[in-house]
């Protein structure tokens, strides 16, 4: 099992490949991130028994917004061993679509 920045990185990754998500967010009162060192992973906090992801929706959605976290959380689970993964929803990009 991964710790501290190393989870972050593949918390983050694992989000982002996930069908639905535009970017990782930053938090929205205060900044959600996991420092080591010199290095920042923004938009997720590994904690003892927690890991919490902060994300942006793309728009139009492949599906409803508690089944894209479903997903989230099922790709951030294979490295997170025992720890609740939180994913939170900051806000929703409207991307264009090219075709129209």
């Amino acid at each position: 099992m991964a710790d501290g920045i190393q989870l972050a990185r593949a918390a983050a990754q694992a989000a982002l490949a996930t069908d639905g998500i535009y970017s990782m967010g930053t938090g929205r009162y205060a900044e959600v991130a996991t420092y080591e060192g010199s290095e920042k992973v923004s938009g997720v906090a590994v904690r003892p028994d927690e890991i919490e992801v902060h994300v942006v929706a793309r728009y139009p959605l492949p599906k409803p917004i508690p089944q894209i976290a479903n997903d989230v959380r099922e790709r951030i689970s294979l490295q997170g061993g025992n720890r609740k993964t939180t994913v939170v929803f900051e806000d929703i990009e409207v991307v264009q679509d090219e075709n129209l």
